[in-house]
Parts: C-alpha cells; structure tokens; sequence
C-alpha cells in the first residue's frame, strides 16, 4: 500500500481519474473540482461531507455526487476508506453514458482485482451516472463579466502572478469589496482558488518532471517548502509520495 493510502488511477485517453482512500484519517478543506463531475462511495467508516448546500454523514456503501465548481470540504473524526470517480465534463457531454461506464469499468478492473470494491458496489457507482443523462450544459452562473473571466484565466494559467491587489485594481473596486464578490460567485476567494489550480497543475506534470523544484516553479511557487505543505494540503500525499501513488495509462476509449 502506497504512503498515507493512498492511491490514483488516471486515464490519460478519457480523462477520468480514480482515488482511492484506505483506512484514511485525512481531511481536505474547501475546495471545487474545476469541470469535474465527481462520485464517491464510502467503502469503509463514515465522512462528513460540507457543501455550500448542506451538511451531511456518509457511512458505508453510501454514495454522493459533486457537480463541478461546487464549493465542498470532508472532514472526519475516525478513519474511512473512500472511492473517488472524478470525470470530466466534456466527456459526458460527447459521450453517451453507456461509453462512459464501460470506460470506468475498464479503470476500476484493477480494484475489482484486488478486492478493493466488489461488483455490487461497482454497479451502484455506476448507477449514479443516470442522473447526468438529461443534465443541460453547465455554464459558469457567474453574472460579472470581470469575475468570470478572471476565474477562467485562474483556472487556464494559475501560475501567472496575479496579486489580490492588482485583480482589485482591474476591477476598480476595493480589496475586500472584490474578495466577497469573487467568494460570492465562485465559493472561494481569489487566493484559495488560485492555489487550487496550480496544485491541479501540478499533479497534472509531476509525473514527467524531473524534479519536484521544477514543478514548483512552472506552477508559480517560488517557495519549494510552500508548495509541498499546499500540495499536501489539497492533495493528501506529499509531492513525491503522489508520484509514487500515481498510475497512469493510456488506450483506446471505447465508442
């Protein structure tokens, strides 16, 4: 079992990304999974689950569903194991859900293996897929042009350097005006967000970078020791326990 047990499965073809927690104490606080459709089944213990529309215990073989950029955190008091199917929307947009499951399937086969979910427990997380069936396009729901680009550029290039400040200034409004207004329509302020999407970017390059200090750099931390305590923060793992916890693979989707 990998450090803090934790493990994830990424296919490169689809996008879809399997986590895997083992008798696991970790909490992770506020964040969203930016265009991410997310399912997650409590194999073992209890979670407790806070979004920004309610406060809920997850125990054994319960399932719950997050919707991209909705604001979340989990926190809990004992251990748990906990699955976590993250798929990106545009692939339930272009696909139809059957080419979805089989290519979870194909993702979970190694788990089904070694007796980490069993075919019951595979069958309800699937099943949660139906209710993305008839679900229209998402849009961002943001009605401020400013804030709603400012988000995209966050999300696209969080390692350029923006300032509270200087995104203030551009806006032509206060500071603190400006960080609840960003809180308000995003569900995090400026700085969390940012530090979230360079933390995504980094997972997204730690696998083929050479050394940890250059992933450090390429996604705006000038600090090496910063950027291991935010990434295990959001993450679980430290940078190079991740790399080590990390599996990666390509083929051809299913049609």
């Amino acid at each position: 079992m990998m450090p803090n047990n934790i493990r994830y499965l990424y296919d490169a073809d689809t996008g879809i990304e399997l986590i895997f927690c083992d008798n696991s104490t970790i909490s992770y606080p506020l964040h969203n999974h930016v265009s991410v459709f997310t399912i997650g089944m409590v194999l073992d213990g209890s979670i407790l689950l806070t979004t920004n529309q309610s406060t809920k215990v997850y125990d054994k073989n319960q399932t719950f569903v997050i919707l991209p950029y909705m604001p979340h955190s989990i926190s809990t008091h004992d251990s748990y194991t906990l699955l976590s199917l993250c798929i990106d929307k545009s692939l339930i947009y272009k696909c139809t859900i059957d080419t979805v499951k089989n290519n979870i399937i194909h993702l979970v086969g190694d788990a089904l293996d070694e007796n980490r979910i069993n075919q019951t427990q595979v069958i309800q997380l699937l099943n949660c897929l139906s209710m993305f069936t008839d679900m229209p396009t998402l849009t961002s729901g943001i009605d401020n042009p400013f804030i709603d680009g400012l988000k995209k550029q966050l999300e696209l290039c969080p390692e350029d350097k923006f300032s509270v400040d200087e995104m203030a200034q551009n806006a032509f409004i206060s500071k603190y005006h400006f960080i609840r207004s960003f809180k308000s329509e995003v569900g995090l302020t400026p700085h969390q967000f940012q530090v979230q999407n360079r933390i995504r970017k980094a997972q997204r390059l730690i696998s083929e970078a050479e050394t940890i200090t250059e992933v450090a750099l390429t996604t705006g931390f000038c600090d090496q020791s910063h950027f291991i305590r935010q990434f295990e923060k959001y993450v679980g793992l430290t940078p190079s326990a991740y790399k080590l916890s990390l599996g990666t693979f390509k083929h051809d989707a299913i049609d």
